[in-house]
């Protein structure tokens, strides 16, 4: 995107919004309108009509080429069905008539925070960790895993705690967190690297934390965005400690995440909800197959349901199987050490230990520059001369995923 200011294309049919979005983007010193002649659209503002599905096509191909930097659906009411075909193409934002300019500014603030987040080529990998049903045993695992990934570079490796309805992180590793996410989401718009190395809690291996706050509401969905991305940017290795619920639309933990752990265990209540899960998942995403890692957790060989039983009921292979070894993971996580080296020659122990190995990037990586989105976000808001403060969230913006 323009490093001085944001282009905007408009293609709406209703007339008075037209007229109406245009001069609010002449009253805007860091937005222009684009000449119709121009080889690039910037922002796409778009309102879907009766051509939306001839359109939608050639609006993806501009996206997915550049030619549009970004797209926002635009409208009297927003199409459920089509918010979230746009939202699976990475459209996130529907601006409701008549625009308000506040909300007009915080989308092209979120894309100009996108833009710069996304520039940096090398981003870390997200793996988020999530039962098919309570008690899978999802934060002994998460964090577990955390920890032997971060072996192989202490520093590099993030654990985010996402579980609800409190999360319970930080009682694994012996740690009295001082800060939580809940002091990011306070104000969203400060957060760059040094903000969030500052609240990160360092366990003694090197791993660092983000824990969770006591109450049970988590950030937005823009908040965790920028919180996931920021932890993207900072760290080689970012896994996610998280609940799974009744879907609507896939929570940003599992939106972003480049590999899901979806952990389940081999009795048929597991393997029903784990059935439900998956079919919800491959309903909200048509990529959903290729990143989901299904995992068996405390396995029995003779529990009267095999793997490759499993297998065929859920029409998924099992990427593994860790042993059963409730005792040791009971004793490590009451003496807030983690298991793989609480009992390292545990069976448990030693399939997690290769789980890290093969999810983990290659640790000989040169790490990432962290850099600030301070001044990019103060250009964006910037009214005249003076800085403005990031605006509210209200119920007129209606965002497809973001």
């Amino acid at each position: 995107m323009d490093s001085r200011i944001i282009p905007v294309t408009l293609a709406l049919a209703d007339p008075e919004q037209q007229k109406h979005m245009q001069a609010m983007i002449e009253s805007m010193p860091a937005v222009r309108l684009q000449p119709e002649d121009a080889e690039t659209m910037g922002v796409l503002v778009y309102e879907p009509g009766p051509s939306v599905n001839e359109d939608l096509p050639h609006i993806l191909q501009a996206l997915e080429s550049g030619q549009a930097e970004d797209v926002y659906l635009a409208g009297a009411a927003p199409d459920p069905d089509l918010l979230i075909r746009a939202m699976r193409h990475g459209i996130r934002e529907f601006l409701r008539y008549p625009v308000a300019q506040d909300d007009f500014r915080a989308a092209l603030m979120r894309t100009a925070m996108r833009a710069n987040l996304e520039s940096d080529g090398s981003r870390g990998r997200i793996v988020t960790v999530l039962g098919a049903k309570p008690g899978m045993g999802v934060t002994t695992m998460a964090v577990n895993l955390a920890v032997a990934a971060n072996r192989a570079a202490p520093g590099s490796v993030a654990l985010l705690d996402l579980r609800q309805p409190a999360g319970d992180a930080p009682l694994f590793l012996d740690l009295a967190p001082e800060y939580t996410w809940g002091d990011l989401v306070g104000d969203i718009t400060r957060l760059d690297a040094t903000y969030l190395r500052s609240v990160m809690a360092e366990h003694e291996s090197g791993l660092h934390v983000l824990p969770a706050p006591q109450d049970a509401t988590l950030p937005d969905d823009h908040e965790l965005y920028m919180i996931l991305e920021h932890l993207r940017q900072a760290y080689d290795l970012v896994v996610v400690d998280a609940s799974i619920s009744e879907m609507d639309e896939l929570p940003k933990e599992v939106e972003l995440a480049d590999s899901l752990l979806l952990v389940t265990e081999l009795g048929m209540p597991a393997l029903s909800r784990t059935a439900r899960v998956l079919k919800r998942l491959r309903s909200l995403d048509p990529d959903a197959q290729r990143r989901v890692r299904l995992v068996v957790n405390r396995h029995l060989p003779d529990s009267g349901v095999d793997v490759g039983e499993a297998e065929a009921v859920l029409d998924t292979n099992v990427a593994w199987a860790v042993p059963h070894d409730y005792p040791a993971a009971l004793s490590a996580m009451n003496q807030g050490v983690p298991m793989v080296d609480a009992a390292p020659r545990s069976a448990a122990s030693r399939m997690l230990e290769r789980m890290a190995a093969e999810l983990a990037p290659n640790a000989d990586a040169p790490r990432k520059q962290a850099f600030s989105l301070r001044g990019l976000v103060d250009r964006v808001l910037r009214r005249g001369g003076d800085t403005a403060t990031a605006p509210e969230r209200t119920p007129e913006t209606v965002r497809a995923g973001s």
